[in-house]
């Protein structure tokens, strides 16, 4: 089941939300957990048993590490996460490992490989994130945090499944007080709507225009790769990307709000970035920049002082490093994404050079920021691109395309991979995409309000009426047939 599903949109999220408001007060955070476990059961049934052992051995190891001292405390703490990552080993992992020993082996013993099995187990439904949240109950509660008696508390945290699908990947001592207590206020059911409203608009009207654009511009032949086509398709891939991705953060942040739950905001402006490293940590993923800085970085050492004596800049590069590669490797199980996380944190480790900060120093404040934004977004742009490219000579095909060295091609333009429809969707797509856009409108939003009494009264019902049509014509959009699947659904 998928949230863009007439199924979801017009049976699923509408019984949930009645069901929720129905029950009393003691029985919500139980009728949430059963509708993520049956949103779960509806496409992996076999998996559902997986998750509801998971729960319950970590509600286990919870209640051990809070009850135990010393020794025994860590052993219950090193046991559940050897238990979490053996989970995901096997259903995340197993397969990619095994191909990659037997790949191995047939490059040093040629035909000796295709005896090493392939092992596959399928891929179930958020396991990624699970296991983090997982990782982060049981670290959290070994650190001193309250731990909830219910096994319905601990079950909602770990499984409520709008967040487990992209994020945001929620720490337990940050999340526990609204899983006890949280306002299912009107005030909240209406900007839950909102902001489901608009990543679903984002996802089916904005991003599945682009990725039709895409799909056409990176299937062409490297002969057919002038600049100007090349240069279109990498700037609707960023845009695809950007809209898909943060289409779905809202909606699952839009669902969470629906009851009560305020979970933290995953993205910000992200091609406003002005460095690599502000990317990263504060525009994109910011949730599990978070997560693996607080639960790997840091226990590694990070930069801080130990032993009253400054970490070598060899420890802190060889800390980033680790958790550069832990990072790439729980996005996917997959070489090219591990490479792209190597291409990422060349970057990330060359901006922490003093040597970078000495430059930095010597440029004017505002033409840093602007050099910085340009240079982070073609670096973010080039990453997209190699995550996408069919192969190594495509992918080299493009950057010289990009360059200038492609083909010119006098036989088609930009405008035939558009439609009227798609082409006017773009230009608007790269407008609210643009760093200045977001920033802009909140200012012009307050200018107006403090000039115009009315206006902040009437703004809000106008933008009701108009996202509730925008909502319409999307669901008919999906009752047509014409939506797409989306590409980090099993991420």
């Amino acid at each position: 089941m998928q949230f863009d599903s007439p199924l979801f949109l017009l049976l699923f999220l509408p019984l949930m939300v009645v069901i929720y408001y129905a029950v009393p007060q003691k029985y919500k955070n139980l009728s949430l957990l059963a509708f993520s476990i049956a949103f779960f059961a509806w496409g992996e049934p076999v998996f559902c048993f997986m998750l509801i052992i998971s729960i319950i051995l970590n509600h286990y190891f919870g209640k051990l590490i809070s009850q135990s001292e010393g020794g025994n405390k860590k052993l219950f703490l090193i046991l559940s996460v050897v238990f979490n990552l053996f989970v995901a080993a096997v259903f995340r992992y197993a397969e990619f490992l095994s191909i990659s020993l037997r790949e191995f082996i047939s490059l040093f013993w040629m035909g000796l490989g295709s005896f090493v099995p392939i092992v596959e187990f399928g891929l179930p439904f958020g396991v990624a994130i699970f296991t983090i949240q997982a990782i982060s109950y049981n670290i959290d509660i070994y650190r001193g945090t309250p731990r909830s008696e219910s096994i319905a508390d601990t079950g909602l945290y770990l499984a409520f499944f709008p967040n487990l699908i992209v994020g945001p990947a929620l720490k337990y001592k940050n999340v526990i007080s609204q899983i006890a207590n949280r306002d299912n206020s009107v005030k909240n059911i209406s900007e839950g709507l909102f902001r489901f409203a608009l990543g679903l608009m984002k996802i089916v009207l904005v991003s599945s225009n682009l990725k039709i654009v895409v799909d056409g511009i990176f299937s062409l032949a490297a002969t057919s790769l002038s600049i100007a086509i090349s240069w279109t398709g990498v700037i609707c891939l960023a845009l695809q990307v950007f809209y898909e991705f943060t289409g779905y953060v809202d909606m699952a942040l839009g669902i969470a709000r629906l009851f009560g739950f305020v979970l933290p905001e995953e993205i910000d402006n992200p091609y406003g970035a002005r460095s690599v490293t502000e990317f990263w940590t504060k525009r994109w993923r910011v949730s599990l920049s978070s997560w693996f800085k607080d639960y790997i970085y840091i226990p590694l050492g990070g930069n801080r002082k130990v032993g009253g004596n400054e970490h070598s800049r060899k420890w802190m590069y060889i800390n980033m490093g680790i958790t550069i590669f832990l990072c790439a490797l729980w996005h996917k199980a997959s070489w090219l994404v591990i490479l792209v996380g190597v291409y990422f944190g060349f970057f990330l480790m060359i901006e922490k050079t003093k040597r970078v900060g000495r430059i930095k120093s010597k440029i004017p404040e505002k033409v840093r920021r602007v050099l910085g934004n340009i240079y982070s977004v073609a670096v973010v742009m080039l990453g997209w691109t190699m995550l996408r490219a069919d192969s190594p000579a495509h992918l080299w095909s493009i950057m010289r395309a990009l360059a200038g060295f492609g083909y010119i091609n006098t036989r088609m333009g930009i405008r035939e991979f558009f439609d009227n429809e798609s082409f006017i969707i773009a230009i608007f797509a790269l407008i609210f995409a643009l760093p200045f856009t977001k920033p802009l409108l909140r200012k012009l939003y307050g200018k107006l309000c403090d000039k115009f009494s009315w206006f902040e009264k009437v703004y809000k019902p106008v933008c009701t009426v108009v996202m509730t049509l925008i909502l319409a014509f999307t669901i008919l959009t999906l009752s047509s047939g014409e939506n797409g699947i989306f590409e980090y659904f099993r991420y």
